[in-house]
């Protein structure tokens, strides 16, 4: 049976092409935008340097989920095997993930960037997590974040999508407020260097 999509947003073509390269085949999508009172290059810097603790929704979704308060930024996703896939400063970059997303631990299995699009372990469900920007005008850009999870069997997928029903509009909510919390950095930070 072949694999069902459940989008969250009908924009579904992403602006960078990799993406497609690393996960076409996807199970659940999601997307949130955001547009920016700040270049490109500043969003690209802010969201790259992402620090999700200052948001005590994200915080506490965090704990509720189990995962480490150094979870909170780009370091900290790192230690927890969210591996950067691709860069292309600055028009974006994109993180993947492999685990059992679906269970306590999340069983988060580490691996080699290079081997993401070719990596199907039954079992288990990868995922990426997309940052783009694209330059609006000399002074505005619009970021926006793609999720795309694809399961690696039909156990997994029946397993995954129980949970995303329940953790889905929590991981919505998580992306909304870390968009929020970009466009706050990076609109500072460009206002800070304009006077």
């Amino acid at each position: 049976m072949a694999p069902t999509r459940k989008h969250e947003s009908v924009a579904l073509r992403s602006d960078l092409p990799f993406i497609d390269e690393l996960l076409p085949d996807f199970d659940v999508e999601s997307c949130r935008q955001i547009d920016v009172a700040a270049a490109a290059e500043t969003v690209y810097a802010t969201a790259r340097r992402l620090d999700m603790s200052s948001s005590w929704i994200i915080r506490s979704l965090f704990r509720l989920r189990g995962m480490p308060r150094s979870a909170l930024n780009a370091e900290g996703l790192a230690r927890i095997r969210f591996k950067p896939l691709l860069e292309d400063p600055p028009r974006g970059f994109v993180l993947g993930l492999v685990g059992q997303f679906w269970t306590p631990s999340g069983r988060l299995l580490d691996f080699e960037p290079r081997e993401f699009p070719d990596l199907n372990v039954p079992g288990f469900a990868k995922a990426i997590w997309s940052f783009e920007i694209t330059s609006l005008s000399p002074n505005t850009a619009s970021l926006r974040t793609v999720t795309r999870v694809s399961c690696g069997d039909p156990m997994s997928r029946r397993s995954f999508m129980r949970y995303w029903t329940v953790i889905g509009p929590f991981s919505s909510l998580i992306r909304a407020r870390m968009l929020r919390s970009v466009k706050r950095s990076a609109e500072g930070s460009h206002n800070r260097g304009a006077t």
